[in-house]
């Protein structure tokens, strides 16, 4: 494929944006754990999810096909507190009750 940069990303919807803007693109999520540091902000930890997805995919790809990469982090956060990914479905509608009509 003849692509212009990797995004370093499993969301779906970040992929149809991109590709509905004409991008052309390849995918390669990274594996990176994401815990939120003590006192972080929820704009620095999404900040720095980005820098660190983009360089680890940017580790994966060899010189063959070296592009830029595109790192993207998105999260949720009230208060200044980052919810992070529901553990289940009862944490799910406890988070979307919590956030409801703010």
């Amino acid at each position: 494929m003849d692509y212009d940069f990797y995004l370093a990303s499993r969301s779906p919807r970040r992929v149809q944006l991109l590709r509905e803007a004409g991008y052309r693109f390849g995918c390669l999520p990274a594996d990176v754990p994401e815990i939120v540091r003590p006192g972080e902000s929820p704009a620095d930890f999404a900040r720095r999810l980005a820098v660190d997805k983009a360089g680890a995919v940017s580790r994966q790809i060899d010189g063959d096909r070296a592009l830029p990469v595109v790192g993207a982090d998105t999260d949720v956060s009230i208060d200044g507190q980052i919810l992070g990914k529901p553990q289940d479905r009862t944490d799910a509608v406890d988070m979307l009750l919590r956030l409801s009509g703010r």
